[in-house]
């Protein structure tokens, strides 16, 4: 017989009771059952009807139609987790069992806002990542009914790190094995929402329920809290919930220390780069003064003004634009200003170029491989000529005097590779994946030994980007460089539009004039030579398909057409035409020729014989289609 006041102990206690019957439906139930688990549950409902599905739910069942008793979690059906407890009626007493209800997890609000208060505290505290983290687990761990917590990390591009994990954890838990958890933590990165997993036992440890919560930034997920329980035991949907929110004060706290840290990094590099530039800008400054000083002494004085004091200037002056030029460039790069005035370009004939300008400038070996087809590419010439200044410049200055610089020009399937190779001091390996951001310096090149305002990879990078190519480079310290540039060719219909360029030189006005008119109406591009060396040197700005060559021009100016012509850079020899009846001592036998004065037919069938466009009319066809005629070739 129970004693009357019965009821009224059960509502002290924090446990809700139920008694089942052996179909498993309620036969009795505390007056405050609702109240103490917010389940609502009648005399004669099936008690799992009120649950959800799932590992717990199942585990209870079993041990309820065996008849065994059973301590483990479930979700209710008000997605609150509770642990239950079962206990089979006495032998004298009838079929069923006694059920035991308590609240169990983090839903709890109590806790939560108390192990919230905790990561809140150690953030107003610090703004170290580590620190923060490891607050974070082990306030977890106290205030939560969880085994043990972890938070991981991960950089741009990197890999998950482990930062904290509490040290409450048993000694038996597996610490790094991070592969079992994979695919749960990379759902919960790419979807950022909680993710449950099971991690399996090692040995005679039991196996553990997690939940990877994502650390959440406006941009991005920064890492991850996971949560790890019995087996057997279960997260609810608010528990989670709960779990995300102090997972979002943590995720403010590691992204609000990563600001602070690049801000740091940021300060730095600015200070960093204004020593440089000031030690840069100082370096032609100080002889430019000085040489004005002495011209100015000169001028006062009436005397003779030496040539080499205003050359001395003049580099000076140029080396100061340099570096203005690289610091605006970088300032119209920021502010996406930076425009490129794209046209036609070949290639091989720019490389040949501006070797040949190097060649002559500095007291090195350089080699030169271009392929014998053309090389068509959509660029802006000033700026592609930058990138391959800047290139060669940078193999000269960490290059020993004396080693050569391999210059080679690569025709792949629609993509031209241009490679500057050199034997200097290379670049270290922790450097190189830095190596095109703006201000870098590699850690072996100090701007005491080598001069530069760091700046010119990042602008020759950035220039291959927009031109929808790429600025690669492999190296190995004390052994070398090669840095590639890879540009996308023009393709087979537009090369096949673009004109052949032929040079034209001949004495007579009238015979220049007609022999140009009839070119230009078959849609060659005509260039003539008459207005001297310069003239000629402009014209050879691109590639020259052929020579149309006076034999009655005088010898003098002859000669010097031939010697200036013969001292361009130029990627592939030229083939020529003679115009006249007789041939030049200097000319070679196989040399083509036509008469003049010109005859329509006869000059067109030479020059398409010679360029290998026989029975062509109009545009030529894609020079990389044609053989060159070794025999035509001017020495």
């Amino acid at each position: 017989m129970l004693p009357s006041d019965f009821q009224d102990i059960l509502a002290c206690v924090p446990q809700a009771v139920v008694r089942l019957g052996p179909d498993l439906r309620v036969e009795w139930l505390e007056p405050d059952f609702g109240a103490k688990t917010g389940m609502v549950l009648q005399v004669g409902d099936p008690v799992l009807s009120a649950l959800e599905g799932g590992w717990g739910r199942d585990a209870l069942e079993r041990a309820l139609r065996e008849g065994r008793s059973h301590s483990g979690h479930a979700i209710t059906s008000s997605l609150k987790q509770m642990r239950i407890r079962t206990r089979p009626s006495g032998p004298d007493a009838n079929p069923g069992a006694w059920l035991l209800f308590e609240p169990s997890g983090a839903d709890d609000d109590v806790a939560f806002a108390q192990a919230l208060q905790e990561i809140a505290r150690e953030v107003g505290e610090t703004l170290d990542v580590d620190s923060v983290c490891k607050a974070a687990v082990l306030a977890v761990v106290r205030c939560a009914q969880v085994r043990r917590a972890e938070v991981y990390l991960s950089e741009e591009g990197q890999p998950l790190r482990r930062v904290a994990v509490s040290d409450l954890a048993s000694a038996d838990s597996p610490e790094d094995a991070l592969e079992d958890h994979a695919d749960s933590f990379e759902a919960a990165l790419i979807t950022r929402q909680p993710q449950i997993g099971v991690q399996r036992g090692y040995g005679d440890a039991v196996g553990s329920i997690f939940a990877a919560v994502p650390l959440l930034s406006q941009k991005r997920a920064l890492g991850l809290l996971v949560l790890y329980k019995e087996q057997g035991t279960s997260f609810s949907l608010r528990e989670l919930d709960l779990w995300s929110a102090a997972a979002g004060q943590v995720a403010v706290t590691v992204e609000n220390a990563r600001l602070l840290r690049e801000a740091q990094a940021a300060l730095r590099v600015r200070e960093e780069f204004m020593s440089i530039a000031s030690h840069e800008l100082k370096t032609p400054l100080t002889p430019l003064k000085l040489n004005l000083r002495f011209l100015e002494r000169c001028l006062a004085q009436g005397q003779r003004v030496d040539p080499a004091a205003v050359t001395k200037s003049k580099r000076q002056v140029e080396r100061l634009e340099r570096l203005v030029n690289e610091l605006l460039d970088v300032s119209r790069l920021e502010e996406r200003q930076l425009s490129l005035q794209l046209a036609p370009l070949e290639l091989g004939h720019l490389v040949a170029e501006v070797v040949d300008q190097f060649r002559h400038s500095l007291e090195r070996p350089f080699s030169l491989v271009v392929p014998r087809e053309h090389l068509w590419v959509q660029a802006d010439r000033e700026r592609l000529e930058q990138v391959l200044i800047n290139l060669l410049e940078n193999a000269d200055k960490y290059s020993p005097k004396g080693e050569p610089i391999c210059v080679e020009v690569e025709a792949l399937h629609g993509e031209a590779r241009l490679h500057v190779r050199d034997r200097g001091i290379g670049i270290p390996t922790q450097d190189q994946s830095r190596l095109f951001q703006r201000f870098y310096r590699a850690g072996n090149s100090s701007h005491r030994h080598f001069g530069g305002l760091g700046l010119g990879l990042f602008i020759s990078h950035s220039i291959a980007q927009l031109h929808h190519g790429a600025l690669s480079m492999s190296s190995a310290e004390g052994h070398g460089s090669t840095f590639t540039l890879g540009l996308p060719r023009m393709s087979a219909n537009e090369v096949r539009r673009l004109p052949r360029r032929v040079l034209l030189l001949d004495e007579d006005p009238v015979q220049e004039l007609t022999a140009e008119r009839l070119l230009r109406a078959e849609g060659f591009e005509v260039l003539t030579a008459h207005g001297g060396v310069e003239s000629l040197r402009r014209a050879a700005s691109l590639p020259v398909d052929l020579v149309l060559l006076s034999e009655g021009a005088p010898p003098t100016q002859l000669g010097l057409f031939l010697s200036a012509f013969a001292e361009l850079p130029r990627a592939r020899p030229i083939p020529i035409v003679l115009a006249g009846a007789s041939r030049p001592a200097w000319a070679h036998p196989e040399h083509s020729q036509c008469s003049r004065p010109y005859r329509e037919q006869e000059l067109l069938t030479a020059v398409r014989t010679t360029l290998g466009l026989a029975g062509e009319r109009g545009r030529a066809e894609d020079p990389s289609e044609r053989v060159p005629l070794e025999a035509l070739m001017l020495p």
